[in-house]
């Protein structure tokens, strides 16, 4: 995901793309990285709820690397909000001095 930079936005248009930027991590969060994180728990889980079920290592390991994925995602996301963050801060004390 390519997020843009908030150099040479206005502090209005900064005050879009992080709420835009919340919007988005929260949504993930929600939707993408806790369901997959449930998943791999449950499939590393000892003693499976259902039984006879053979949980293989490749089976682990692929869902390990869809959590992996999904947290990258969301701190890319974070690292993303958090420079606008900053740049509204920075816009704010500015402007306040």
């Amino acid at each position: 995901m390519k997020i843009p930079s908030p150099n040479g936005m206005t502090l209005r248009q900064k005050l879009t793309e992080a709420d835009k930027l919340t919007r988005e991590l929260m949504d993930h969060l929600e939707r993408g990285f806790i369901p997959k994180m449930h998943n791999l728990r449950r499939v590393t889980r000892h003693g499976s709820e259902v039984e006879n079920e053979s949980i293989t290592d490749l089976t682990v390991r692929s869902t390990a690397d869809l959590v992996m994925d999904s947290a990258t995602f969301a701190t890319d996301l974070a690292k993303g909000l958090e420079q606008f963050l900053t740049s509204i801060h920075a816009d704010l004390n500015q402007s306040g001095a």
